[in-house]
């Protein structure tokens, strides 16, 4: 750019009419005060006079010339000493952005400013300011931003406004662009070292989660063995002790021979009393159990009792053929527990089974004619057995329940829901995994009798029963976002499966944060880099809980770090415009209702098994929990999703995209995770599912693949298995 340079007549001109005009001035004031007054007076006068005319008469000499006011200094400049004065980085050393952008905006005389940060197998990273009350142009000048030969970033801005031509204000944007690319390297470094340390704090938290799992499992081999033994052995060595007794009696009677006949049939017992000692260490408790099923062992063991035990069972037929080793088990222990306790407190008493499939459950319950137990004199709580089977019971899926009157003997009914057949594919949009619900509805009552006659027992109640309500999910944003219209659109046209929560708060007033289990976040394009959108959410929220709704035009970097995906919408459009927000409901929430219900009800029982009083039921029932969350291959997936979506997995964009398929992000069903068309055939399916876990297979193995990709590449293989364990064979 060029200033103006003096030179010629005209640039003499404002010298002399200067020169003129002081000179006369002082001379004129001096000759007249002169006369008036002493000389000292009178120079003092006559320099004031021609201090205040110089100014003055040097601009309307200038104008006179028509020549142009002396220039600030260039733009450039004006940006460089902005930036520099910049204060120091944080001590983190990560340059504040938001502040390099303003100086930037402000020294260029922008309306617009954005600064976007590349970040390798990230998200790139856009900071964004606007001056207050300008008009922003639609045009953008973009500019690259280098270092190093690397290209770290792009500034854009809506207009350079100063002086000079087309050609100078580009050198000068491309000057300053060349001076941020030390800032973004800068940037980019810190950000690198922040990715590498929550890596680091992952991996450490892997570490923890996996020793909590070994602390877990050895317990729970601990307590399978004392379970087994409880619910096994003892009903052996109560028999014994009755056949022991009749033997006595035979032999202080005088029945030599039928003492001789007791004392062999104890021989045998105690022999499979030793067995059964031996299979249950091995993890084997019952061979007729394992060997020929649930019916056959009720009969093996409960046809020969005296008193005679009737049995109302099912016919082998009529159980699933695949029924799962663990239930079977749990009943058939629960049905010898009941039995072994009439035996011991109500000798004498005939014993009634029934075991029944009803309702896609399979139901059980042991009546006798006892006495039965006054509930009033606190004696008819549930013993240890009773307690150590109804966790068996409960870590399947099911649930038992005592009932005894005095006069009206005891019954111990109990249901236990039986799985999906494995030979059946699984239903459309349905997780992979069916039953989690289920198991987490269970541990929550288990935590709640627990914790009876806690200040945490009504709490736990009401969270047992949220497990039955539908999705909640929450529609905010901060002040002034368009809440009313979206809510409307959404609520004109519901989601199966989904409760709408609302917040429309005047435009001044700040939403308070709505607890909820995932949330549909609205932000107006006008002010996408609102801060004030973090302050209406109740702690952290994950990207597979929240879907964002974008209003108008804008870059929104918080809206997009926030969400697993964001829907544009037009300021002025239709309620029809926000179909897509529908869709994104329904794919990204509504199609994972059971697994973000039970992440959010797992969370808040961990707070509340926290705070509640030390006893070895809780301790128990965290580890329990713990072992949930990290088995549960629903709750695996949103991990990982999360781990994708925020940046904290970084890999390639094409692995990260088949990732996400393949997690579920297009849909849940097999077709959209294997990438087939919805009428794909199982053929098609399972050929595609056997594709896609070689090819992962392969990644994880592969000594080129990073870190990032192995452990993503681990957790794919095991999704595919799962898929094709679900889809039939090819023909």
């Amino acid at each position: 750019m060029s200033g103006w340079r003096p030179g010629g007549s005209a640039a003499l001109l404002p010298i002399a009419v200067v020169t003129a005009v002081v000179g006369g001035a002082y001379l004129a004031v001096a000759a007249a005060a002169g006369a008036l007054t002493g000389p000292a007076v009178a120079a003092a006068a006559a320099t004031a006079v021609a201090a205040a005319l110089a100014l003055p008469a040097y601009l309307g000499a200038r104008r006179l010339a028509d020549l142009p006011a002396p220039r600030e200094p260039p733009a450039g400049y004006r940006v460089l000493a902005q930036l520099a004065a910049q204060p120091p980085p944080s001590p983190g050393g990560v340059p504040d952005l938001g502040a390099v952008v303003a100086a930037v905006g402000r020294g260029l005389g922008a309306g617009l400013c954005m600064l976007t940060v590349r970040r390798p197998g990230l998200r790139d990273r856009v900071v964004t300011w606007t001056r207050d009350d300008a008009e922003v142009a639609p045009a953008r000048e973009e500019v690259p931003v280098r270092h190093g030969g690397v290209d770290v970033g792009l500034l854009t801005v809506d207009r350079v406004s100063v002086p000079g031509t087309e050609a100078e204000r580009r050198r000068l944007l491309e000057a300053v662009a060349s001076s941020l690319g030390v800032v973004l390297q800068a940037t980019r470094s810190g950000i690198e070292l922040e990715r590498q340390l929550r890596a680091a704090l992952a991996h450490a938290t892997d570490i923890a989660a996996a020793r909590r799992r070994a602390v877990a499992e050895s317990d729970s081999e601990r307590r399978r063995i004392e379970r087994d033994l409880h619910d096994g052995a003892q009903h052996h060595l109560v028999s014994l002790s009755l056949a022991l007794g009749l033997v006595e009696h035979a032999v202080t009677g005088g029945r030599l021979e039928d003492a001789r006949t007791g004392l062999t049939r104890l021989a045998g017992q105690v022999d499979a009393v030793e067995e059964l000692l031996g299979r249950t260490t091995a993890g084997m408790s019952s061979r007729v159990l394992a060997e020929a099923g649930l019916v056959a062992a009720l009969r093996a063991e409960l046809g020969a009792e005296d008193p005679p035990v009737d049995l109302e069972l099912p016919d082998r037929a009529d159980l699933p053929q695949d029924l799962p080793v663990d239930i079977a088990a749990a009943v058939y222990f629960c049905c010898l527990e009941a039995v072994s306790n009439t035996r011991k407190h109500a000798p004498g008493a005939r014993a009634r089974v029934r075991v029944a499939v009803e309702d896609d459950r399979l139901r059980f319950a042991v009546h006798d004619d006892g006495p039965g137990l006054d509930p009033a004199s606190g004696t008819a709580s549930a013993g240890r057995g009773l307690r150590n089977v109804a966790a068996r019971v409960a870590a399947v899926g099911g649930e038992v329940e005592v009932r005894a009157q005095p006069g009206r003997g005891t019954s111990v009914e109990g249901a236990v829901p039986l799985p999906a057949t494995t030979s059946a594919r699984p239903a459309a949009g349905g997780p992979v995994g069916p039953g989690l619900l289920d198991q987490v509805r269970t541990l929550v009552r288990s935590a709640r009798d627990a914790c009876h006659g806690t200040p945490q027992a009504d709490r736990l109640e009401a969270l047992a029963r949220t497990l039955d309500d539908p999705l909640r999910v929450c529609v905010t944003g901060p002040p002034g976002a368009p809440l009313a219209r979206v809510a409307r659109a959404l609520t004109a046209r519901p989601t199966p499966g989904v409760q709408y929560l609302t917040a429309e708060p005047a435009a001044s007033e700040r939403p308070a944060p709505t607890p909820a289990d995932a949330y549909v976040l609205v932000l107006d394009g006008a002010g996408a880099d609102d801060p004030d959108l973090f302050l209406c959410l109740p702690g952290r929220v994950r990207p597979t809980q929240a879907v964002g709704v974008l209003v108008g035009e804008g870059p929104a970097p918080a809206l997009h770090r926030l969400c697993s995906a964001v829907v544009a919408v037009p300021r002025d459009g239709a309620e029809g415009a926000l179909a897509p927000v529908q869709d994104l409901v329904g794919i990204r929430l509504a199609a994972r209702a059971g697994a973000l219900r039970a992440r959010a009800v797992l969370a808040v029982l961990e707070v509340v098994l926290q705070a509640a009083p030390a006893r070895r039921a809780t301790w128990s029932l965290r580890y329990r929990a713990d072992e949930l969350r990290s088995g549960a291959a629903e709750l695996a997936e949103l991990d990982l999703l999360d781990a994708l979506w925020s940046g904290e997995l970084a890999v390639p964009d094409e692995q990260r995209r088949a990732a996400e398929r393949l997690l579920g992000a297009e849909g849940v069903d097999p077709a959209a995770r294997l990438g087939c068309p919805a009428d794909a055939g199982a053929d098609d399916l399972a050929r595609a599912a056997g594709e896609a876990l070689a090819a992962w297979q392969r990644l994880a193995t592969s000594p080129a693949s990073g870190a990032g990709t192995r452990r993503l590449a681990a957790a794919l293989v095991l999704a595919c298995e799962r898929l094709l364990a679900a889809t039939p064979a090819p023909a």
